[in-house]
């Protein structure tokens, strides 16, 4: 605010001296622009503007352009001019221009001026936006210029985000963590904390502007995500007049269409969007050996060693689409208004025919059968925020309230029927779960500088979960009808209040020195009851204290050191405390734990980070304890024919890591960056038994490298492979991935044409999932259709009006707001483990 009064100052000087010499010679000539700053796209409030004579350099006229970046120098006479525009920490631009009888109305358009970066507060990769970002409390990974994630989804854009993992099912993992809570657009989504994967699945990759990972959140946010946050950031404009966007991808396996609109006239904007997709069905093949061993059951004296046998076929797809609508009213100056909601809908089929054999060392075979399955599941949800946003005469100064409510059903469908060929009768079951999760939120925060080094946020929240799970399963009896199992039945109501408040302090020091400190108190208060009495009610209460502390140096050679303490807890999410039993499998069926306790993580990391003209190095150094641990745990009944999965809290875990990313532009077309993440796994549980080891070494590395080619072409490569994940009991499958990608630009760079690849040399791809526990080890082993070739298109439309654009602080984008509810344990795809404030 300082360096504008100056500024106003500065200019009211120079025009007072043209009125002192009796100003310029009048003329009727006209010249208007708006000044945008080259890398934020924002106005440049209050840019100086100096017209001369381009003969003698003599000015003319001059001024300042007002807070949204315009200007209009009026009465100009005829002849050749020289406008100069600057502003401080910019580089000074001139245009030459000319007012003639024929045109006398010069109209510039935009004028992009440049920073210098002479007071950058923190260290940036700038020159190559489409890189890494490195910021005090979070890394920001632009994508906006990404080729082969083309006609893909957001799965494709996290893999090659620096720390980040992707598994072929969606599953997200942050250092080798799946407990990582996802927001969008800074805001929370029911779809998204009951599967992380299936919502990944619904984002499409071209819609992703940048990705934002917190490994050391502040008090600020929720204190749920023991291994930190990530923040997709989609595409969206704030100027006005009407733009959008339509795009489509279609493929040997996968088809998508995605559109957008935004209509921005004064005080209030609209927005709205959609997106479908639908996956080609697939046929896959899975095999499942289980080694059983017993000790002498029979008094034979020979110890009984079972085996389990299923080769098989499946074939499964998935459609689903989404609708969202927005609208923002500016009150005044100082305050405004916003309100967003979205419609979500999911549909997953999965269609399976199994051969099964059962035999022992002592008997041979004991029997065989055939299972068929039918297996869907259709998620929809609603997601409605709004908020009030009041700003003062210090920008810092804000203060926001919000309130969220949203909503989200899932039901889950199965049948199947078994046909005996050796010792086993023919049955047949079904089985339908419908489940609820309702959340209510509401949420205050007030940001004051006290002075101009100290800034101090404070805030209030408070989250009303209701969820409900509604199971019942069905048994075909002797005459043919369906009779209901109530051993296999129930209702489950399950209630999860928060209430939290945070005190945070931002310190700017000299010589480069920021800190963040803060504190946050949270109270859980849980309920859970069963209509069936025969079941046990959930009462469970508790209060966590959240320290966080980060410290950060930035030198004058763009590169910064930061050391980052912080403390996390990781609630379970609805599948983890769902009882429902999932007997899609009669012999390995699978259930939620309702008595499972928080995740309790203490994170420490050493940060480094470097721009080096046209390269950049990240590297990091971090250090995880983890009590309580949430893991999928895998026992066998009493006589060793059935294998049930559930959800445990073991002992704890730690885990140290290596981190490091960087990337490198040959020339001025050839761009390559990199990722890799070491670490180890730690775990420890003297009640769990296993033949693997309780420690290990995990990674995970990328690589990708683009070329701009003349005439608006472009290549991009990429690959990735992360190592088999681990568990206390075994391993799940490794990764890895190639994607090649072509992209042509044409009408002005408004509309793109592209050709995309992925794993192009390989048709299927296999799987490998290892177990071992108290008297069994088991193998498993899924084989999918994974290349795919496809073709993507996009167009942009409408026009930008620049002059009646909102002002914005130089340099800044617009102020994420809304509600972000991390206080849950996020939920993986089928095969197990889970993941994961207002900023």
């Amino acid at each position: 605010m300082k360096k504008v009064l100056l500024l106003v100052l500065a200019g009211l000087l120079t025009l007072s001296s043209y009125a002192q010499k009796g100003g310029p010679s009048k003329g009727t000539g006209t010249i208007s622009g708006v000044v945008i700053d080259s890398t934020s796209k924002k106005p440049v409030e209050f840019a100086t503007l100096a017209l001369m004579r381009l003969a003698d350099s003599k000015s003319v006229n001059g001024g300042l352009a007002n807070e949204k970046g315009v200007f209009a120098l009026e009465g100009i006479p005829n002849g050749d001019y020289k406008l100069i525009v600057s502003f401080i920490d910019y580089s000074t631009v001139t245009k030459k221009v000319t007012i003639t009888a024929e045109n006398q109305d010069i109209k510039i358009g935009k004028i992009l001026l440049q920073q210098t970066g002479k007071q950058l507060k923190e260290v940036t990769v700038v020159g190559q936006r489409e890189l890494v970002e490195n910021k005090i409390d979070k890394m920001v990974y632009n994508a906006e210029k990404d080729v082969t994630s083309k006609g893909g989804d957001a799965g494709d854009i996290l893999r090659k985000v620096p720390m980040v993992s992707v598994d072929m099912d969606g599953n997200v993992e942050l250092r080798g963590n799946s407990n990582v809570k996802i927001l969008i657009n800074g805001k929370p989504s029911t779809i998204v904390s009951n599967s992380v994967a299936d919502a990944m699945k619904m984002i499409p990759a071209d819609q992703i502007k940048n990705v934002e990972v917190i490994t050391s959140p502040s008090a600020k946010y929720d204190a749920e995500g023991s291994a930190g946050i990530i923040n997709i950031v989609t595409k969206k404009t704030d100027v006005a007049g009407v733009t959008g966007n339509i795009s489509m991808n279609l493929s040997n396996r996968f088809n998508r269409g995605n559109g957008s609109l935004n209509i921005r006239q004064g005080k209030v904007g609209f927005s709205a969007g959609f997106g479908g997709m639908y996956f080609i069905p697939q046929d896959g093949s899975s095999v499942f050996l289980r080694n059983s061993f017993f000790p002498d059951m029979q008094n034979t004296g020979v110890d009984t060693a079972r085996l389990t046998n299923q080769n098989g076929t499946n074939k499964g797809g998935r459609n689903g689409g989404n609708a969202n609508f927005g609208i923002t009213y500016d009150l005044n100056k100082t305050n405004s208004i916003s309100s967003n909601i979205k419609f979500s809908r999911w549909n997953n089929n999965n269609d399976g025919s199994m051969l099964v054999s059962n035999s022992d060392n002592i008997d041979g075979l004991l029997s065989q059968y055939n299972r068929i399955s039918q297996n869907d599941n259709q998620r929809k949800g609603i997601d409605w925020s709004t908020d009030y946003n009041r700003k003062f005469a210090n920008p810092q100064q804000e203060l926001s309230l919000g309130f969220q409510l949203s909503n989200d059903r899932n039901n889950t469908d199965f049948q199947n029927s078994i046909n005996g060929i050796v010792n086993m009768p023919n049955t047949a079951g079904r089985s339908l779960n419908e489940g609820t999760n309702n959340e209510l939120t509401f949420q205050a925060d007030y940001a004051h500088p006290w002075i101009k080094a100290v800034l101090m946020e404070v805030g209030a929240k408070t989250i009303l979960r209701d969820i409900t799970s509604a199971y019942n399963y069905d048994f075909k009896d002797t005459n043919g009808d369906y009779v209901s199992d109530l051993t296999k039945s129930n209702d489950f109501n399950y209630t999860q209040n928060v209430y939290a408040g945070y005190l945070s302090f931002n310190l700017t020091l000299s010589k480069g020195y920021a800190i963040k400190a803060g504190g946050r108190l949270e109270r859980t208060e849980i309920t859970g009851d069963f209509r069936n009495s025969q079941s046990n009610s959930i009462t469970n209460n508790y209060n966590n204290f959240v320290p966080s502390l980060t410290v950060a140096r930035t030198f004058k050679d763009m590169s910064s050191v930061k050391i980052s303490y912080s403390r996390r807890i990781q609630r379970p999410g609805l599948r983890f405390l769902n009882p429902f039993i999932d007997s899609t499998d009669p012999q390995n069926i699978s259930f939620g734990n309702p008595n499972l306790a928080p995740e309790k993580t203490d994170n420490f990391e050493l940060g480094y980070s470097r721009f080096m003209g046209r390269s950049s190095v990240n590297a990091s150094v971090y250090y995880r304890n983890t009590y309580d641990v949430i893991e999928s745990i895998v026992g066998l009944s009493a006589d060793g024919k059935i294998s049930g999965s559930t959800y445990a809290n073991i002992s704890n875990s730690s885990s140290v890591g290596v981190n490091l990313s960087g990337s490198v532009q040959l020339g001025q077309r050839i761009t390559l960056r990199g990722n890799a993440n070491v670490y180890s796994y730690n775990v420890n549980d003297p009640n769990i038994q296993t033949t693997y080891s309780n420690k290990s070494v995990l990674y995970n590395v990328n690589a990708n490298a683009s070329w701009s080619l003349p005439k608006d072409f472009a290549i991009e490569a990429f690959g990735m492979f992360n190592s088999p994940r681990r568990t206390i009991q075994g391993e799940n499958p490794s990764f890895s991935m190639f994607n090649l990608g072509f992209k042509k630009d044409f009408l002005e760079k408004r509309a793109s044409l592209g050709l995309n690849m992925s794993n192009p040399f390989n048709k299927n791809r296999e799987f490998t999932t290892k177990l071992s526990g108290d008297g069994f080890d088991q193998y498993q082993q899924n084989s999918v259709p994974f290349r795919s070739v496809g073709i993507s298109f996009s167009y942009r439309f409408g026009k930008m009006d620049f002059s009646s654009q909102g002002g914005g602080k130089k340099g800044k984008g617009p102020k994420k707001e809304g509600i972000n509810n991390d206080d849950i344990k996020q939920e993986e795809d089928s095969q197990g483990g889970g993941g994961g404030g207002r900023q």
